[in-house]
């Protein structure tokens, strides 16, 4: 009986403060500017920290899975709690032409004028986009 009690606890989903220590990274739309694909990201801060800096390692893939550029993109400042839109353009770059972007690494991050290396762990990925935004 009892491990069939653990088994049942073990199964609940995992509570809302296991999940409110992530910084959700959003792809939520593109838009062609020109010759360019502008991207729309969503970022929220549901941990405890503010971030001074934040600094992405992007790579984006082509239809055929091949790697088309890559580029770094600041996302700080991140105030805990909130909720913040970055935009940032893709020069040479067509929305069409893009099928997903990878969070390849964190560049930098800063909080509370500290370095962190635990950032990557704290990154969650969504896409609303037909492009996939993962890590």
């Amino acid at each position: 009986m009892k491990k069939l009690l653990v088994t049942s606890l073990l199964a609940l989903p995992i509570s809302a403060s296991a999940e409110g220590n992530k910084v959700r990274v959003e792809l939520n739309k593109l838009e062609a500017a020109g010759e360019a694909c502008q991207a729309y990201i969503v970022i929220e801060n549901s941990t405890a920290q503010s971030f001074d800096k934040l600094a992405l390692d992007l790579v984006m893939f082509d239809p055929d899975g091949v790697i088309s550029r890559r580029l770094a993109v600041e996302m700080g400042p991140l105030r805990s709690g909130r909720t913040s839109v970055k935009v940032f353009g893709m020069d040479g770059t067509t929305c069409d032409g893009l099928s997903r972007i990878l969070v390849n690494d964190i560049l930098s991050c800063e909080s509370d004028g500290t370095a962190r290396k635990d950032c990557m762990d704290l990154i969650e990925t969504a896409s609303r986009s037909s492009v996939e935004l993962i890590n």
